[in-house]
């Protein structure tokens, strides 16, 4: 794939020398008797402009899809290479993990008694440090 979107960026590129060659320079337009034309008319300039125009728009159309089509091979591509990452990480993690029943915990489906606990008396109204009472100091004056 690669090698095909190689080919066809140059293609682009080739014809988009080309194209400002034909569109920037008008001594290139009119020397067009080298490819068996005589007489050169503005009706023959039109349908080179149309042509150029139509084959610009093949061209990127090409670009486009060959784009599109080399990332979705490289999206899927590093999915893949994802995907067994994460299955090397879990082999290693169930490699690494050591056994999960330890003699010294007790049953988990059987709890402990609950205690009652009287509620201890708080502070009627939360104190404060004395500094939260002193009042703002002006700011300097400079």
């Amino acid at each position: 794939m690669l090698f095909l979107k190689r080919i066809v960026t140059i293609i682009a590129l080739l014809y988009l020398l080309v194209a400002l060659l034909f569109l920037f320079f008008p001594a290139v337009r009119s020397s067009m008797s080298v490819f068996g034309v005589e007489a050169y008319t503005l009706g023959m300039e039109v349908n080179l402009l149309l042509g150029l125009t139509w084959v610009g728009v093949f061209v990127t159309a090409l670009l486009m899809l060959v784009e599109k089509a080399d990332s979705g091979l490289l999206r899927r591509n590093v999915s893949k290479q994802e995907q067994k990452i994460n299955e090397l990480k879990a082999q290693l993690f169930d490699a690494k993990k050591p056994p999960m029943q330890p003699q010294h915990l007790p049953n988990p489906t059987v709890y402990p008694p609950a205690r009652s606990v009287p509620p201890t008396p708080g502070p009627a109204a939360p104190t404060y440090p004395q500094a939260y009472n002193t009042p703002p100091t002006p700011p300097p004056t400079y």
